[in-house]
């Protein structure tokens, strides 16, 4: 299983001299090659390496040909890209009318991302600011009330020793299929047997925004959790472990009723939502297996951006 690693641009925006870029990238690769150590790796980074900056106004390709020992440390990156999920030709961006991250007052991309897909943000070690083991975080998001502000912490390392402080947790992450959303998908009898799903859903959770990833894959576990719990002979209504559980208004249940497995429409009134944006799973109960029935994972139903 890859450890995915997101690259935090704004280490690439100082005023660092040539030397100090080469030193730090140097000190980049060895931590690279550290985590390499405990499993794969991928790095993810906003732009194509070739074109982008390492510091303002020194391109990476300069660096590249500066020295016969980078050109042996570029060689090393790209074959860490060759198998990112993202690869080279896409650019990593957040939708700024959703969604907002900023790290000590200015906007970022591969620090949200790596918050986002419960990966890790690494960073040039350039500056004694990014020699730390988590960066604060500052997260606004639209939702339906309005805009949400909200300060968590994304995990990064600029340095061995600070990556060591994310070993038992990417061991952790290595040990389980529940990465994304594919891996999800192969293993889904073992980690999800009391949640079914209709084709409908299915096509809808791979192509599921990568903004999303994260809230539903907790939503799926937890959704299990309750189903695994639930004993409709006692409990017609199951106990809830995620706290945005609510069935859908009267007027708007045309809206969620799906083909089931059967091919008799029925309504998949039960959903649970999830930011940034207005996102929703619908599905129904199935009391005599027992088990919920996944139909619907994306924007809101009837939204603009769902139609």
């Amino acid at each position: 299983m890859s450890l995915t690693l997101f690259l935090n641009e704004l280490s690439c925006e100082s005023e660092s001299g040539r030397r100090e870029v080469d030193t730090a990238m140097a000190g980049f690769v060895d931590t690279l090659r550290h985590l390499k150590s405990w499993q794969s790796i991928a790095l993810v980074t906003r732009s194509p390496l070739p074109t982008s900056e390492l510091a303002r106004g020194y391109l990476y390709q300069q660096w590249v040909n500066s020295s016969e020992q980078n050109r042996d440390r570029h060689r090393y990156l790209l074959a860490l890209r060759s198998r990112s999920p993202f690869r080279d030709a896409v650019q990593l961006t957040l939708d700024p009318d959703e969604v907002e991250y900023r790290h000590d007052n200015r906007t970022v991309e591969g620090i949200a991302f790596a918050h986002l897909t419960d990966g890790l943000a690494v960073s040039l070690p350039v500056s004694a600011k990014w020699a730390t083991s988590w960066l604060d975080i500052d997260i606004q998001h639209l939702t339906e009330d309005g805009i949400e502000s909200s300060r968590d912490r994304a995990r990064h390392c600029s340095s061995p020793n600070e990556a060591d402080e994310h070993r038992a947790w990417a061991q952790d992450t290595a040990s389980s299929s529940l990465i994304t959303l594919a891996e999800i998908l192969d293993a889904w009898d073992e980690f999800f047997p009391h949640l079914q799903k209709i084709p409908r859903f299915e096509r809808g959770l791979r192509r599921l925004d990568v903004k999303w990833h994260r809230p539903v894959r907790k939503l799926l576990i937890d959704l299990e959790a309750t189903a695994a719990n639930w004993d409709p002979a006692t409990s017609p209504e199951p106990q809830w472990q995620h706290p945005h559980i609510t069935p859908e208004s009267q007027s708007r249940q045309q809206l969620c009723t799906f083909t089931d497995l059967d091919g008799e429409d029925r309504c998949f009134s039960w959903h649970g939502r999830f930011t940034p944006g207005a996102g929703r799973l619908h599905f129904r109960l199935v009391p005599e297996e027992p088990a919920f029935r996944l139909g619907h994972v994306g924007d809101k139903l009837g939204s603009d951006a769902q139609s």
